[in-house]
């Protein structure tokens, strides 16, 4: 069990005064010659006694003190170089151009992102007289972007686009390669990048809900890498259900 420097102090001092203490005490009570001591010199050995008590309590007070500056210094040093070495850190991770070891330390890096929406079905209206099925038209449809963000010293290397209808039991069904259309979701043929912030972008691409009756919730994942020329964007693999 460990014990403090100011208890080890504290002791000390209390030892040292009552062995000073027993010592006088002694000497007073068996004195060398077999004659009293004048009172004189009993009145010497009480105030030498008293002089030695209050050394010893001022000589274990002013250690623990000095060891206690001497505790705050060192636990002072400590956490200044701490926190300069998490500042260093956190000064890197936010400006990594500072850093020449984090461009090449995230070469080979990959990573994806992700991003969600649900489309409303294509509203078209629709007069008594009107035979036949009810269809979307191009200018019907709503179209947005749908994006997802990637750091900007990253290049897309895929994006997947899948959807299905909400609060369904179906799974994600995902686009066939460089197909279109997915079910009765339209799909831009190219993906567009925005810039974002210095540190992030977007990629995005256009989806149309050309369904007249069902709401489709549709994802889109952008895979990335870092390092390298980018390249061209891929698909994922066909698939064979459709919505």
């Amino acid at each position: 069990m460990g014990i403090s420097e100011t208890i080890v102090a504290a002791i000390i001092g209390a030892l040292a005064t009552m062995l000073t203490a027993i010592v006088q005490l002694v000497r007073n009570r068996a004195p060398s010659d077999g004659r009293p001591k004048p009172k004189k010199n009993r009145m010497r050995s009480v105030l030498a006694t008293i002089a030695l008590m209050i050394g010893c309590i001022v000589g274990g007070y002013a250690w623990s003190s000095l060891r206690a500056v001497s505790s705050k210094e060192e636990l002072a040093a400590t956490m200044e170089a701490e926190f300069t070495k998490q500042f260093a850190a956190l000064a890197a991770r936010q400006n990594p151009a500072s850093d020449p070891t984090t461009i090449s330390a995230r070469n080979g890096e990959t990573g994806s992102a992700e991003s969600l929406a649900h489309l409303p079905p294509c509203r078209i209206h629709t007069q008594p007289d009107d035979v036949g099925p009810v269809t979307c038209t191009d200018a019907a449809a709503q179209p947005i972007a749908l994006c997802a963000s990637i750091p900007s010293a990253a290049h897309a290397t895929n994006v997947r686009v899948q959807a299905r209808v909400p609060k369904s039991e179906s799974p994600w069904l995902e686009r066939d390669s460089g197909a279109p259309t997915l079910g009765s979701l339209h799909i831009a043929p190219a993906t567009a990048e925005y810039p974002v912030s210095p540190d992030q972008k977007s990629v995005c691409t256009d989806v149309a809900n050309f369904s007249v009756e069902d709401t489709l919730a549709v994802r889109v994942i952008v895979e990335y890498a870092f390092g390298g020329a980018p390249g061209e964007l891929t698909a994922a693999a066909p698939s064979s259900a459709t919505l």
